[in-house]
């Protein structure tokens, strides 16, 4: 059976954005949740009050508005999108199996960045070119993530940048420079690896076309862990509201890992967005930003170890976990 065209794109740019995959009124719930989330907490946010758009009053997270901490991974929302048959198709069409697992990772819920109409207590980030993947392997595919998406991603809406086709020149690059940059690499089993704004001019000057991802709610974005991306920062009046996705083969798992996959599940934390490597709570201690906390750097009392709404534990929740002879 010939592959489909979106997973052709994907293979060529290292990107692709694979349109309505999720129902509007799914869209509708997770947004409505997503805020109910956030006004769950007893620092004060609420969403009609722009006086409450910031830092004191918000729970803890990163970059803005990345969330995974205070078991967020696991509320019954994000669970609902993490076993939509329309994701799963996606990754089930890319690795040509059904026997999957899902990573645990957090969500996405950034108030927009603006004097008019946002936040005014931090500023836009600036890029950090980075990729997902261990550079030693950078030579080969090995993941595919995923960005479900539930408010309108424009221009200036914020979200995922990349440069397009860049994980095809690794190789090349590396070379030039005479390997990977070992103070930019992130360890042995860390998948990750950032990249100078020097770096990402290289791959530009080989026709790496800079993209910020454009989506509709309900649109599936797909790229290949070793594209050089960043985020962008939401400007104007919208906020966006999305969910990291991410499946790989059951197979790729050790007995041992998936033993510590569903024991990680099972105390309701999170982890990175590697279904299969890497598995560990990220809240383990030296990790960074590893406790949530408050802007004065103590530790804030509301963290949560269990979600506001436990998910049904259902046979496809525990089958995405890998918990398959283990209950």
């Amino acid at each position: 059976m010939p592959k489909p065209s979106w997973l052709q794109d994907l293979e060529r740019d290292g990107f692709v954005v694979v349109p309505q995959v999720v129902l509007k009124d799914v869209c509708d719930d997770f947004v409505e949740s997503g805020w109910a989330w956030l006004e769950s907490f007893p620092h004060g946010f609420q969403r009609d009050a722009r006086s409450t758009w910031n830092e004191n009053c918000l729970p803890f997270g990163q970059k803005g508005g990345l969330y995974n901490r205070c078991s967020v991974n696991h509320e019954a929302f994000v669970w609902k999108i993490r076993t939509y048959p329309g994701i799963i198709k996606v990754f089930e069409q890319i690795w040509d199996t059904e026997d999957l697992v899902v990573s645990l990772d957090g969500v996405n819920i950034t108030l927009p960045i603006s004097k008019e109409s946002g936040r005014t207590d931090i500023e836009p980030t600036e890029p950090w070119p980075d990729i997902d993947q261990d550079p030693r392997k950078a030579d080969r595919f090995e993941l595919y993530q995923g960005i479900a998406n539930f408010s309108p991603c424009g221009p200036q809406d914020g979200g995922l940048c990349v440069l397009k086709g860049s994980h095809l020149l690794h190789t090349r690059n590396f070379e030039q420079i005479g390997g990977f940059r070992e103070k930019q690499d992130l360890g042995v089993g860390k998948n990750g690896y950032d990249f100078t704004n020097e770096d990402a001019d290289w791959y530009k000057s080989q026709g790496c076309e800079e993209i910020k991802v454009c989506a509709n709610a309900g649109d599936l974005i797909v790229w290949d862990s070793r594209t050089i991306h960043w985020n962008a920062s939401p400007a104007g009046d919208q906020t966006r509201f999305v969910s990291y996705v991410c499946y790989a083969p059951r197979s790729f798992l050790s007995e041992a890992g998936l033993a510590r996959k569903f024991e990680i599940f099972q105390s309701r934390k999170g982890t990175t967005h590697w279904p299969h490597e890497n598995v560990v709570p990220a809240d383990r201690p030296n990790y960074f930003n590893a406790i949530p906390r408050r802007p004065d750097g103590s530790v804030d009392p509301a963290n949560r170890t269990r979600p506001f709404q436990e998910p049904e534990e259902t046979a496809l929740v525990m089958r995405l976990v890998g918990a398959r002879g283990l209950v």
